[in-house]
């Protein structure tokens, strides 16, 4: 006997397709807010939040890049080398300072044959006064040293918002693909419990079933897969901003309409590369890397140099006063290496060494620089491209939706989850191609040096500024 499907079984089945697309198309509106646009006002001290304080929710990129972005392991090295570069300037300036000492002893000696005492208890005052500017070079390739570790840091802190940034928007992008394999999950379905029913009239045949429930579990698959994506991105994002055991739940959209503005339709990349390489920070810490070098080759050219020094001794200088020594002493002494078992020489080899890697490295970030600004500068003119693409395609999706849902509302044959699918998947496209004009345009703001900030729309006077 034939079982036969009851009306409103067959009603739900036809129904779920519509649910799921009112639901998605509900989703994609309104479960991303997006961060309201920022007015310009002064700028003020923010605050770092905490490493102990629990993320906000609803989260915003605004948010993070204000109270989350100044920490991490990276920073704190760097602060480190700071310290570390300030202590060694300070042991140097201590070299060339006045030192102050109190002398004592307490012994005895031979005198005429005759045991005498010869004790001494004096303060002691004394200063190296020229040494041919060994010190003060070393001096100033300390300062620079410092300077360079400064800049480092700048550019580190910069990184780490750009991380941020990157972060962020691969959970919104996970986000987005859930959705559409969630959709195209729920939608393989419906199709495989229609087969199961027709299987169990008879109606179709066992290869059918198979190959259904195959496409279904393929399908699910990847939405579970997804899921794990979700929760992959978000314990990124946790990480990159130091807190590792908060799970980041609701985030806003964020506000990336000053990156609409900025165009490279009028931007030659020589011209581009060109003011990388004038503005670049970590270029800049390389010439003070260099800078500091020349200080120091200076310095260890002259570490076999005379030296002059001044000091002077005031207390009771030995055991018979009135007779000997006195009550204080003062001397203006000269030393001249005769020979230093070539202390001199392997210090300015060593000098010069490092002298030709700092060059080298220079030479070697440069044409870094070179490469990763092509590379940005083309995916950067093949936006335009890109994006018509993705509008057409979107265009598409959205007529190919209206054409399945009339021939369903028509009970003709149809594919109407597909369309959904595919309009899910127009949606995608354009806020992945949103996301990554961002990105673009924030990674050569990193190469030229500047503060990672979702207001930046100041390359429209870079275009104007490099024209050629």
């Amino acid at each position: 006997m034939i079982k036969q499907i009851s009306k409103p079984n067959s009603f739900l089945l036809k129904a779920l397709p519509l649910s799921i697309l009112l639901i998605s198309q509900g989703f994609a509106f309104n479960s991303y807010a997006e961060e309201p646009a920022q007015e310009t006002s002064a700028p003020e001290q923010t605050e770092i939040a905490p490493a102990n304080t629990p993320l906000p929710n609803p989260l915003t990129l605004k948010t993070l890049l204000e109270n989350y972005a100044n920490q991490s392991p990276e920073i704190s090295m760097q602060l480190a080398n700071i310290n570390l570069a300030d202590s060694v300037l300070g042991e140097n300036q201590v070299d060339t300072s006045w030192q102050a000492n109190i002398v004592g002893r307490l012994g005895q000696r031979e005198f005429k044959e005759e045991t005498q005492p010869h004790n001494l208890l004096a303060l002691h005052v004394g200063k190296v006064l020229y040494d041919f500017n060994r010190a003060s070079s070393q001096l100033q390739a300390d300062e620079l040293s410092v300077e360079q570790e400064k800049i480092l840091l700048q550019t580190i802190e910069n990184k780490q918002r750009l991380n941020v940034v990157q972060a962020y928007l691969n959970v919104l992008l996970a986000d987005f693909q859930y959705r559409i394999d969630d959709e195209a999950m729920a939608i393989e379905y419906v199709g495989f419990d229609k087969v199961q029913d027709k299987h169990a009239i008879g109606q179709v045949s066992d290869v059918d079933l198979l190959a259904a429930e195959q496409l279904y579990q393929t399908a699910l698959v990847n939405r579970i897969r997804a899921e794990q994506f979700q929760l992959k991105t978000r314990i990124e994002l946790a990480n990159v901003i130091g807190l590792p055991s908060e799970r980041p739940d609701e985030l806003r959209f964020p506000n990336l309409k000053s990156f609409k503005s900025r165009s490279v339709k009028d931007i030659s990349l020589q011209a581009v590369q060109k003011q990388v390489l004038e503005s670049n920070q970590q270029l800049k810490a390389l010439e003070q890397a260099q800078q500091a070098q020349l200080f120091a080759l200076k310095s260890a050219q002259n570490i076999s140099s005379p030296t002059v020094r001044a000091d002077a001794w005031v207390g009771q200088l030995s055991s018979y006063p009135e007779l000997r020594e006195g009550s204080w002493e003062a001397t203006l002494s000269v030393d001249i290496p005769l020979y230093d078992g070539g202390a001199g020489s392997a210090a300015k080899t060593k000098a010069q060494a490092q002298m030709a890697k700092l060059k080298a490295e220079y030479q070697q970030l440069e044409q870094s620089l070179r490469t990763q600004v092509s590379d940005i500068y083309f995916q950067l003119k093949l936006l335009a491209a890109e994006k018509k693409q993705h509008q057409i395609f979107g265009d598409y999706a959205d007529l190919y939706l209206d054409y399945s849902r009339a021939l369903y509302e028509n009970e003709s044959s149809t594919d109407l989850g597909d369309a959904m699918v595919r309009l899910s998947e127009a949606n995608y496209n354009m806020v992945a191609w949103e996301f990554k004009q961002a990105l673009l345009w924030l990674e050569l703001d990193y190469l030229l040096g500047k503060k990672i900030s979702l207001e930046n729309s100041k390359n429209v006077a870079f275009a104007a500024k490099n024209k050629k």
